[in-house]
């Protein structure tokens, strides 16, 4: 039996409606687009009756692991019973649109590209884009952590952040990082930086591979002409055990790369309150049309990184993108199209009962 043209394989958790959801966009999308692919569904700890559902999703495999071994260990399953030279992994939340795949494999295809994502948007219409990825580095994750300290530091680093979101997200090109949602690589990639590590239990395993294709030499590409939907939030997963894992990767990728000192200055800042003047209140998620601008969101004081959205017309948060974040302040910046300068910031809390 010959190997399909591509290997995709869906990680999930507690998500049989959105695997389900996501596989459809995959067979449609494949069908247009005249490439034979295999789909392998990987579960990663959900129990017999999520798998039973599992099994009328339309996968050609349904991988049906005994223990939650988060994301990378959900994906390196698959990754085992892959049979193409080119692979695509994707959370369970993601839908693909028409001429999503090939342009990324396309692009992979290029021996210089490590990995390739597309891009990515948070609504349905595909108004509201979600970061092309964002790197850690000691002083970004710092910035994160101390944004108003030093608010005209503060304004240069967004908006160098913004140009280049923006160039990312109109013109594609290499990257410093990827956001992990979809990721498209070759196996010969895979043969060489090794696997996700599953010491990771949640986020940060794709960052940490990302910086080892990075130091083979290889780039991180943004690919605009593939566009995908990632309904992000709306996993199933309890959100205190979501953000139980979430912590305990982000201390050991600090640990890992900045070690002891590098680490605990960073854990120092993660406690202590941002500083910043309060922004704007608004009563509701709603931004003025500002011709030439863009409106940044984030539920981080410092914006970064941040999904956005052109200000041609005013902007609403879209009701399904509100009902799925977490009960948290969302921050929102105005800034310039033509240098990334922010204008105005602003605020906004749902009230919840």
């Amino acid at each position: 039996m010959s190997a399909p043209d591509v290997s995709v394989v869906v990680v999930t958790h507690r998500s049989a409606t959105e695997a389900t959801g996501c596989i459809e966009t995959l067979r449609s999308t494949l069908a247009r687009e005249n490439l034979s692919g295999e789909i392998l569904l990987v579960d990663c700890g959900s129990g017999p009756a999520e798998v039973r559902r599992l099994e009328s999703a339309g996968a050609d495999l349904v991988l049906a692991l005994a223990e939650n071994r988060g994301y990378s260990g959900g994906a390196n399953a698959g990754l085992a019973r892959a049979r193409s030279f080119r692979l695509l992994l994707t959370n369970a939340d993601v839908a693909f649109r028409e001429g999503a795949i090939r342009p990324l494999l396309d692009a992979v295809d290029d021996r210089r590209v490590g990995a390739a994502a597309p891009l990515t948007f948070w609504d349905e219409q595909e108004h509201l884009r979600l970061p092309p990825g964002w790197r850690p580095t000691f002083r970004s994750d710092l910035a994160q952590l101390s944004a108003g300290r030093r608010p005209s530091r503060d304004r240069r680093r967004f908006a160098s952040a913004a140009r280049e979101t923006l160039e990312l997200w109109q013109r594609g090109g290499d990257a410093r990082h990827l956001s992990g949602a979809v990721l498209a690589a070759r196996r010969e990639t895979f043969d060489r930086a090794g696997r996700f590590d599953e010491s990771f239990p949640f986020e940060y395993e794709e960052t940490e591979w990302e910086d080892r294709v990075r130091g083979l030499g290889l780039a991180l590409r943004v690919v605009p002409g593939s566009r995908v939907i990632h309904r992000w939030g709306s996993s199933a997963a309890p959100a205190g055990a979501t953000a139980d894992r979430r912590l305990r990767s982000r201390r050991l990728y600090w640990r890992t790369k900045y070690g002891r000192v590098g680490s605990a200055i960073l854990e120092r800042a993660a406690r202590r309150k941002p500083e910043a003047a309060s922004p704007r209140r608004l009563d509701e998620p709603r931004v003025s049309a500002h011709p030439g601008a863009w409106v940044a969101l984030s539920t981080n004081p410092s914006l970064l990184p941040f999904a956005g959205a052109p200000l041609d017309e005013d902007f609403v948060l879209p009701s399904e993108v509100a009902g799925r974040l977490p009960p948290v302040p969302l921050y929102l910046r105005t800034f310039r199209s033509s240098d990334g300068e922010p204008m105005e910031t602003f605020v906004w809390e749902e009230e919840r009962a």
